[in-house]
């Protein structure tokens, strides 16, 4: 079955997992509206699902993007289990379910951020550093790879298109 749909007039919500945080953002119409993240929700399957169920109920999506948890490649361990919990809780709800492969383009998560802070400058602030090998990861690191999710979805508006004006 294929689905065929429009960024028009399309609320969607997209949701990722990396170590010790969740993250959401959420496009209105092609465009980038809000983003968040969760510390707590990544600490079990059963909170993971809790707040994906309340940023459902905050942002009121048409869509939901998840990463598909059988092509997760270097996820392990507890990002399985949750981003087969989104999956499964995008199954039951009447909203358009995307579970997605995040196809990595770039060496590392870091750039991929750098590159998306062109297309969407009110995130340049927010484009983390990498830490010393010892450090640990940025909290704002999950925010990018969500927004990756939504544009391996086809939902965000082209650079292109945004910076002419056209469409």
């Amino acid at each position: 079955m294929t689905i065929i749909m429009s960024v028009r007039n399309q609320r969607a919500l997209a949701v990722a997992a990396r170590t010790g945080r969740l993250g959401c953002v959420v496009v209105d119409d092609g465009d980038l509206v809000i983003w968040d993240t969760s510390e707590k929700g990544a600490s079990s399957s059963a909170k993971a699902a809790a707040k994906l169920r309340d940023w459902i109920r905050e942002y009121h999506p048409d869509v939901l993007v998840t990463e598909n948890p059988d092509a997760a490649g270097r996820k392990h361990g507890q990002q399985i289990k949750i981003l087969k919990t989104f999956a499964a809780i995008g199954q039951d709800l009447p909203l358009v379910n995307l579970v997605v492969r995040r196809r990595r383009t770039f060496r590392n998560a870091y750039e991929e951020a750098e590159n998306l802070a062109k297309q969407f400058p009110d995130l340049a602030l927010m484009v983390p550093k990498k830490p010393p090998i010892w450090g640990t990861e940025p909290y704002n690191l999950v925010l990018f790879e969500a927004l990756v999710l939504m544009r391996e979805a086809g939902l965000l508006k082209s650079f292109v298109a945004t910076a002419s004006g056209s469409e």
